[in-house]
C-alpha cells in the first residue's frame, strides 16, 4: 500500500477509533479515580521494560500498570495484561461485559485503540512489526503497523503470518504480502468469481509491478465486473449490467451480436492475461484478456448441431480510486462462431482448389 493510500486509510480509521473509544470509555467504568491520587500501589513484581526505561509492574491484586524511569506510577494497575509495542502505546486487556477484551493505551492510561478485540497478536515480517487484531464481535481481523495505524481499509475473514509473508483471506480471495523497509509489498493474489450458470473462474496475479498499482478491493471489483460482463455478453445484451458496470452499456458488446439463429452457453473461463495500460490521464487503466469456452447450438440442413469453441475477449478497466474504478470497455474478438466444416463442403473446397 502506498503512502497516500495509508494516509486515507488512517484518516478513516481515526474517525472509527474515536467513536469506539468513546463507547469503550462509557462502558468500562474503570477510571484512574479508582486510586486515590495520594496513594501509591504496591509493586509486587517488575515485568518488561522499554528502551526509555519504563517498566510494567504487577500489584498485589495481580493487575498491571507502568512505572517511568524514576519509578513513578504513570499508569495505575487496572489492567489484566500489559505489553509494550515499541511505539508510544501498550497492548492492554480488561474485562468488559463479562469478556476479556484487548485494545491499546498510551503512557498516561488513555485508550488509543478501542477494547473490541479478543486478541492482538504481534507479527514480524522481514523485520516489519505488525499486529493482528481479532474482533471479539465477528472474528474478523484488522492489521496494524507497529504504531497502530491500520495497514488496510478492509477487515479480513482470516489471516496468518510467518517470518517472510502475511496471508490475508476474504470471502472472494487470498492475498499474500511480504515486507521491506517497514512497508508491506503486495506479492500475490488469487480471486474467485462466477459467470453464467455458476461457472467458476479464478484470477491469479503474481507480477509485483502490476500488484503495486492494485489493491485487493480493486481486484475483486475486476472479478465481479468480468462475471457481470460475461452474463451480459452471453444473453446478447439482454442482461442489463448492474451499477458496478457504471451503466455504460454501449461499451459492452455481446458475443456474436449479428448471429440471430444460434444459442450460446458459457462452459468455462480461462487464460487470463492482466496488464497495465499507460494513460495520459491520472486514472489507472488495466487491460484484461480471457478465453470463454462456448457451446454454440445451431441448425444445419434442418438438423440441430452443437459446436464448441474458445473465444477471446478483451476488457479494459479504468478509474482513479475504488469508488469510480470499474469496467469501461469489453468486446469479443470474433464476430462469428467457428462452425465445423462438414465432409461435403471440405470435398467441394478441395475440388475448387484443384481446378
Amino acid at each position: 500500500m502506498n503512502r497516500n493510500m495509508r494516509l486515507v486509510v488512517s484518516v478513516l480509521f481515526i474517525v472509527i477509533i474515536v467513536l469506539a473509544v468513546a463507547i469503550t470509555r462509557f462502558y468500562s467504568k474503570t477510571e484512574k479515580s479508582a486510586y486515590d491520587s495520594s496513594s501509591q500501589p504496591v509493586v509486587e513484581s517488575l515485568e518488561d521494560s522499554d528502551r526509555d526505561g519504563n517498566r510494567i509492574f504487577r500489584d498485589s491484586n495481580g493487575l498491571f500498570g507502568i512505572l517511568d524511569s524514576s519509578s513513578r506510577v504513570i499508569v495505575y494497575p487496572e489492567w489484566l495484561d500489559l505489553s509494550f509495542t515499541g511505539s508510544s502505546c501498550c497492548v492492554a486487556s480488561k474485562r468488559l461485559d463479562g469478556k476479556r477484551l484487548y485494545g491499546c493505551i498510551d503512557y498516561e492510561g488513555n485508550i488509543t485503540v478501542p477494547f473490541v478485540y479478543s486478541e492482538i497478536v504481534p507479527a514480524d515480517i522481514n523485520g516489519t512489526h505488525l499486529f493482528l487484531a481479532k474482533s471479539a464481535d465477528n472474528g474478523r481481523y484488522t492489521i496494524y503497523y507497529r504504531d497502530f495505524t491500520p495497514c488496510f481499509p478492509e477487515v479480513w475473514k482470516s489471516c496468518s503470518a510467518d517470518r517472510h509473508e502475511l496471508t490475508l483471506r476474504s470471502e472472494k480471495g487470498v492475498y499474500t504480502y511480504t515486507a521491506e523497509k517497514n512497508e508491506l509489498i503486495f506479492k500475490k493474489a488469487s480471486v474467485n468469481g462466477t459467470a453464467g450458470d455458476n461457472i467458476p473462474f479464478s484470477i491469479e496475479l503474481s507480477n509485483i509491478h502490476l500488484l503495486a498499482k492494485l489493491t485487493p478491493a480493486l481486484i475483486e471489483i475486476m472479478a465481479s465486473d468480468i462475471g457481470g460482463y460475461l452474463d451480459h455478453a452471453f444473453t446478447k445484451g439482454r442482461t442489463v449490467p448492474d451499477d458496478k458496470l457504471n451503466k455504460r452499456y454501449e461499451e459492452f458488446s455481446a458475443i456474436f451480436p449479428d448471429e440471430k439463429d444460434i444459442s450460446l452457453t458459457l462452459t468455462d473461463v480461462s487464460d487470463f492475461h492482466i496488464y497495465s495500460i499507460s494513460s495520459k490521464e491520472e486514472a489507472l487503466v488495466i487491460g484484461v484478456s480471457l478465453k470463454a469456452g462456448t457451446d454454440v447450438k445451431y441448425t444445419e440442413d434442418g438438423l440441430p448441431m452443437t459446436a464448441h469453441g474458445d473465444y477471446k475477449a478483451e476488457l479494459r478497466f479504468s478509474g482513479s480510486f475504488e469508488p469510480d474504478f470499474g469496467l469501461a470497455y469489453a468486446k469479443f474478438q470474433r464476430s462469428k462462431p467457428k462452425y465445423p466444416v462438414n465432409a461435403s463442403d471440405e470435398q467441394q473446397k478441395n475440388n475448387d482448389q484443384s481446378d
